[in-house]
């Protein structure tokens, strides 16, 4: 039904992310423990509306599957909780490659549907973890642009049949 779902766009920006910043999690999916050492976390906060739906016909010439699509362009904000040994200096750099021409066409290449528009300023949240203990940690929102499409089936026809019959007047 929507062919870019939010799992897709952190699945994507965690593959731009996890170089520079180290594995990535995904917040509010799991019961697991957090990870040692250098390790982010994903947590998606909205995804603005940047424009009015517009029709996509997407006939395939079969009834069985052919579709009308929806789509719009959303601002999608993730926030990426940076934990662990030099947490500001990763936060700087995703900072800058992010907003970068580097962090469009990696992006790109990773999937035409998402752009970067721009970063918020890197800040320091540290935290206590479960062992009792501080643990530093920065964040960063990174907003992108997202280009989705919601499809539903739909009849189309190609060919009629037409017959006249006379009437009486």
């Amino acid at each position: 039904m929507i062919n870019y779902t939010l799992d897709n766009i952190i699945d994507t920006l965690a593959d731009f992310v996890e170089p520079i910043c180290g594995k990535v999690q995904q917040a509010q999916v799991d019961r697991i423990p957090m990870p040692k050492g250098e390790f982010c976390i994903m947590t998606p906060l909205r995804f603005t509306r940047l424009s009015t739906a517009r029709d996509i016909m997407q006939d395939t010439g079969s009834p069985t599957d052919s579709a009308m699509g929806y789509t719009e362009v959303r601002q999608a904000d993730i926030q990426v909780d940076i934990y662990g040994a030099n947490a500001g200096d990763r936060a700087i750099a995703l900072e800058t490659l992010f907003t970068s021409s580097y962090g469009f066409d990696a992006i790109k290449a990773l999937d035409l549907r998402l752009a970067p528009l721009y970063s918020s300023a890197a800040i320091q949240a540290p935290m206590i973890n479960a062992e009792s203990q501080w643990q530093e940690r920065y964040i960063v929102t990174l907003s992108l642009q997202s280009h989705i499409t919601v499809s539903l089936p739909q009849d189309y026809f190609d060919k009629t049949e037409i017959s006249t019959q006379q009437v009486d007047i």
